[in-house]
This record gives C-alpha cells, structure tokens and sequence, in this order.
C-alpha cells in the first residue's frame, strides 16, 4: 500500500480518539481524566498505533480543504478569491483579525496534535511492545508531529505555552505564552531526539511514515526560518548524503499519484481515495465552481465558490518558456459555459486513482519535497560564502534545466546579494502553491515591501489594502475564542496590532 497503515486501522484509530477526547477539534476544552485515561487505554503496542493513526489524521485535517494549507497560499502573492475575500477571512487581503474560521480551526487543530502527542508521550516507555524498535520508532514519529505543530505554532502566531505532559484544563491554563524563540528552541529539541530513534525508511504498508530524514528536513526549515543556516546545513547534507532520494528528472512527477512515496518526497501528507474518508477536498477546490472543464481533469466534478484565480503579476514572474507554468497553472476554462480569462491552479490535479467524489482526492500534499532540501542547501552554501559558478549555483541550475531553462552563471549573477536574489526568484515560480511562499517571505525579511508592492498593482487593488507600515502581520492573531477561554490575558495574550 502507498498509504500509512491500512484504511481500517486509520478509522479505528480516529473512532477511538475520539471516544477519548469528546471533541476531536478543541484542546483547550479537553481533560484527560474521561472514561479512557491515558494511563488505563495506552498500554499494547496496538493501542500505540492506533494513537500515532490519531496524530496523523489531526495533521491531515490541516491540508484538506478549506483549511491551513489552503490559506498559507492565499496568504502570499501567488493568488487570490477575486470578488469574494470574506471566504478565506480576510487573510489574502491582510485585513483578517482574530475570529475568522480558518485560524480557529488551524489553532484547534495544532493543538489537537500537541495534545494526543502528549498523551502517547506520556505512556510509551511503560507500554509493552512485541516489537522494540516500532515503540522507539513511535516515539520518534510523535515527538517530531509535536515538533511540527509547535514550529507550526510559532511562525504562525508567535510564542506558545510550552506543555509538554498530558495536563488537565485548568493546569493549562496556568501556562504562560513563551517567546517565539523559545517555542522553536522548544520544537528543535523535539526534533533532534526523534531523529535518534525513527527508522531510515519504511516498507510495505508503512510507507509514508515519518523517516528520520524528515524529521531532519523539518529540524532544517525550523533553523532556516531563523536564519542559522550553518545548523541548518547540517541536516541538509546529512538528507543529501543518505542515498535514500534523488531529483525527479519530470517536474509533473513531483505532485503525482502514481509517484508518491518516492525519490522526490521527505515527508508529506497521506491521502487516499476509496469512499472511506481519508481522501482530500482541496485538489479540485482551486477550480471554480461551474467549471466544465474535461472529465480527464476533474471526474467528479468540479470546484468551489471559494476557487482561488492568480494573480497577474505571479504569472509574469514565469520566464519564457518555464515548462512548470502549464503543470502547475491552467487558464481558459469555462465556467457556467463561458471563459473567464482568469488563471487557475492546475499542481494538485494529477491523479491515478478516480475518486468517488470531491472529498475524496488521494493526492498526497507535500511537507517537505527533495528539491527543496537541495535549494535550501545552495541558500545556505551562498550565506556562508559566494562561490562563482560552485555547486549552489549547480543545484539552481539543475532546477531550471527541468523547467527548461537557461543555467545562470557568474557573469550575470555576480555577487552574493545577485545569488540570494535568484534563488529567491526561483523559489517562488518552484514552490508555488505549496504553502511555502509566505514564510519564505517573512525568514528572507522582505514581506512587508513585497506585500505593500503587490498590492500597488492595479490587479490587486491599486493600494487600497497593504501589508502596513509595521511588522504585526508577520504573526496572525489568536483566536479570540482562545483569549477569552483562558481568561487571564498575563497568561494568554494578543498579540500586538490585533
């Protein structure tokens, strides 16, 4: 099988959690002393499975749909909902603020994770195990989930309370908000110890389990995000050197179905079709509603209200020739019968098994692809140092020969500040839509100029909406159903500007 465990076990799993938990969505309610404590129901190597099933399927819940993924995209200058903004709150428009759906649900949703995390973490050293590598292997899968959803966490809306044991409400709620520093220091501790204890890879119908390749690949973002690019590298190469993947010779194969699970993918999210409620809503959700587009493209129809249409201005950033504009964009299509003339995201429809319906995608969803791990790699050699025509610029290179472009060289990318700039560029036109861009933006130190430029544009506005003159939409809001559940804003605050 390409998923991770079997479709049984993953619906027994979340059937069960959810017995535990009342509500699936909303840690901060939750107390652990229910029916099914921790202590009585985690104890088999079994019951561990179907616990770790749990934290997968919360992090799933993050990329199918409406949701996190979805408004990390809209977030950014890749795209927009044209006449109908309130439907992502707001967030393409920076004029969101702390009770819109999406981040509540995002919010519940991390922490959802943290929670059950800790739940396993909890119990695993006293459960019994047939096998002892899977309870060192759990253990390593949960503390880098945990070290996700913190990261998470922290460059979305800055420090977090650090809880790191399975604890009651009230107890929660006595746990001040850390720095962002400290919630990434937090979640870069989690990180390293995992990789000590996860399997190289997995096999059979454990395939797309966490690796300690991913887990390095997330540790390395964490440090991008900070700028400590000497650390970060360190785990880059370490991915590279393993021999356990490769670059993908055909851009396309980078997103298909057919090819999950492979040389190009460190870590991404699982999903299958079936009918059996772990396939994905988001692949045919960046069409508009209406679309009569060919049954090849969208066989059980098409799109949303919410459709996202692309900005004018990201498609002119496509060079000449750029074979990724027309696998990862699509124009032209009629909707209700008539072309729009807008463009639209095509990245997410290459499939090869039909779904039963428009939840049902069984596309995985990328957290962390090779390619990246080789980009971010030249960033980094290019931060210690500009080497002309090195080997930063042979991984560029390599990534443009796929798109069928011209290699650069030093005789027009001449300097350190020329290189940072280019690959800053390919970056984006690589990556789009995959839910980088926005924090990519925001570690490079350029979002509010780059934010405020693309809203001058008459396409977006002409300046009526703006990033601002401060930094506050660095962060999003905390939900204000968050404040007011704890109640005490010197533990719980907003954060400045909202």
């Amino acid at each position: 099988m390409k998923k991770i465990y079997s479709q049984t076990i993953r619906i027994a799993a979340l059937c069960t959690l959810c017995l535990w938990f009342t509500s699936c969505n909303d840690f901060l309610n939750q107390d652990p002393k229910s029916d099914y404590s921790a202590a009585t129901f985690y104890q088999t190597q079994s019951d561990f499975q179907y616990a770790i099933a749990g934290v997968y399927s919360a992090q799933e819940g993050l990329y199918n749909g409406l949701t996190y993924f979805r408004m990390m995209i809209l977030r950014a200058d890749e795209a927009d909902i044209g006449s109908r903004p309130s439907y992502d709150d707001n967030i393409s428009l920076f004029t969101d603020g702390d009770t819109g759906n999406y981040l509540l649900g995002a919010w519940r949703s991390l922490w959802t994770m943290i929670y059950r995390c800790n739940a396993i973490l909890d119990q695993i050293d006293a459960g019994t195990f047939s096998d002892a590598k899977m309870q060192s292997y759990i253990k390593g899968e949960t503390l880098t989930l945990r070290a996700w959803a913190y990261y998470t966490l922290a460059i979305s809306f800055g420090g977090m309370p650090l809880i790191d044991k399975v604890t009651t409400v009230n107890d929660t709620k006595s746990i001040k908000r850390s720095t962002q520093e400290e919630t990434l220091a937090f979640a870069a501790t989690d990180y390293k110890a995992a990789i000590d204890l996860l399997p190289e890879s997995w096999s059979g119908s454990n395939l797309g389990r966490i690796t300690k390749y991913a887990a390095m690949g997330g540790l390395a973002r964490l440090y991008m995000f900070q700028s400590k690019f000497s650390d970060a590298d360190t785990y880059l190469k370490q991915i590279i050197s393993s021999g356990k993947y490769s670059f993908e010779s055909n851009y396309v194969n980078c997103f298909n179905e057919a090819n999950e699970n492979k040389n190009e993918r460190v870590w991404e999210v699982q999903f299958s079709t079936g009918g059996t409620g772990v396939g994905q809503g988001l692949s045919g959700s960046f069409l508009p509603e209406g679309a009569t587009v060919s049954k090849e493209l969208l066989p059980v129809g098409s799109g949303a209200s919410a459709r996202m249409q692309l900005a004018p201005e990201f498609l002119a950033a496509y060079e000449k020739g750029d074979l990724r504009k027309d696998i990862s964009t699509i124009d032209n299509i009629p909707v209700y019968g008539t072309i729009t003339g807008y463009t639209y995201i095509r990245k997410w429809l290459y499939y090869s098994n039909v779904p039963v319906n428009t939840n049902d995608w069984g596309i995985n969803l990328p957290i962390i692809r090779y390619t990246d791990v080789l980009m971010m790699h030249a960033e980094c050699m290019n931060e210690a140092g500009y080497q002309a025509n090195g080997e930063a610029f042979n991984i560029i290179n390599k990534v443009r020969s796929r798109a069928g472009l011209p290699a650069l060289t030093s005789a027009t990318v001449s300097s350190q500040a020329a290189f940072r700039t280019a690959l800053q560029k390919e970056r984006r036109i690589e990556f789009a839509f995959e839910g980088l861009r926005w924090f990519d933006l925001v570690r490079w130190g350029i979002a509010k100029d780059t934010m405020n430029a693309f809203f001058s544009n008459a396409d977006e506005g002409g300046g009526t909406y703006s990033f601002g003159t401060d930094n506050h939409r660095l962060i999003f809001a905390i939900p204000s159903e968050e404040i007011s559940r704890y109640g005490d804003e010197s533990i719980m605050w907003q954060n400045p500007g909202y």
